[in-house]
């Protein structure tokens, strides 16, 4: 039987946490052990932990005397008390789903130049129900090489929800906690570490719940989304530097990662264009300048520039007869996915 050392953060997030640690003891065929980490809440957390370590000796709690933040809070788990082979870092307002651990598991066992397995994550809401998935006792999975998950990392962005993703312990004690000075990013960047030094597992099945409400972080159109971006051009910085020396087409894959971004950032320009956010159009063009690459020349800079000549006024009633037209057109197309986290590869040819 595998045995798994999951670590829970955890910052006012008391009426999460019960869940939470529930899903990772109902898991069957694995070893679990939990650590909760109280973040120094002002809620009732560590009311509720003392009652899940009393009633399962699986259960431990540690509060920290001041607050950390949730990288500080993660490595002092991770690095410093996870030692089973394998280990989870899960938030306390997400959750595993049924069996999702012995799937895993059952990867990472067999396959042992995986360093880490992730599978697909559902979103769900604020109202602490998760539903209920049956346990899929056959996972499909593929194993996938290294340099093509830092390929869709550039390409695309984060491949795996964080909730889904179990790791080998010693790769993760050998490769080092994760980067405090990447919020946004930090969980992109340490999957790209791990994927320069093995193979990596895809399950098809849903191995976790990835919580969406009010107090985590949601990104609009600027700020917050244009901070994610620039991490992202700094994680893969930061990986190709330390990491990523001899692979040789790390660098063009970085240049794509930016045109892409700046595209982004042409779209969101539209976006604030459009809701007279002249604050958010200097933004999004300033990230453009700083990163621009090739982008002058790219067709998301001509749209934008289309849409600039409009006028705001214009531009904002023509650009709402899209959206409705595009919500009508596609209200009949809607895929079950679209609630779903998660790169499956598609088979190369």
């Amino acid at each position: 039987m595998s045995s798994v050392d999951v670590v829970v953060p955890c910052y006012n997030y008391a009426h999460y946490l019960q869940s939470c640690v529930d899903s990772v003891l109902s898991q069957r065929d694995v070893a679990v052990r939990v650590l909760i980490i109280d973040d120094a809440s002002l809620d009732n957390t560590q009311a509720v932990a003392e009652q899940l370590t009393a009633a399962d000796r699986r259960v431990s709690y540690i509060r920290n005397e001041v607050n950390l933040g949730l990288i500080r809070t993660a490595n002092k788990g991770l690095m410093e008390w996870a030692s089973a082979p394998y280990s989870l870092l899960l938030s306390a307002d997400d959750a595993l789903t049924p069996g999702s651990l012995a799937r895993s598991t059952h990867v990472l066992e067999n396959y042992p130049e995986v360093g880490l397995a992730y599978g697909m994550a559902r979103i769900v809401g604020d109202d602490n129900d998760t539903g209920q998935l049956e346990d899929c006792l056959a996972p499909t999975y593929q194993i996938i090489s290294g340099s093509r998950f830092l390929y869709r990392s550039c390409e695309c962005g984060n491949p795996a929800a964080s909730p889904s993703v179990i790791v080998r312990t010693s790769l993760q004690h050998r490769l080092g906690g994760y980067c405090a000075h990447l919020p946004h990013t930090s969980d992109m960047e340490m999957w790209m570490r791990f994927s320069t030094q093995a193979s990596v597992a895809v399950i098809k099945d849903i191995q976790a719940y990835y919580r969406v409400h009010g107090t985590n972080m949601y990104l609009r159109y600027c700020n917050g989304t244009l901070a994610d971006s620039q991490e992202q051009i700094a994680a893969c910085r930061e990986v190709f530097d330390s990491w990523c020396k001899d692979i040789p087409e790390f660098a063009t894959w970085m240049t794509m990662q930016r045109r892409r971004l700046c595209d982004d950032a042409y779209w969101r320009a539209g976006v604030a264009l459009a809701e007279g956010d002249r604050e958010g159009v200097a933004g999004c063009l300033a990230f453009v300048e700083k990163y621009k690459s090739d982008a002058r020349h790219s067709s998301a800079r001509w749209r934008y520039r289309a849409k600039a000549l409009l006028g705001q006024w214009l531009w904002s009633k023509l650009a709402g007869r899209i959206r409705r037209s595009r919500r009508v057109n596609s209200r009949n197309d809607l895929l079950q996915d679209e609630k779903v986290l998660g790169w499956w590869p598609r088979p190369l040819a």
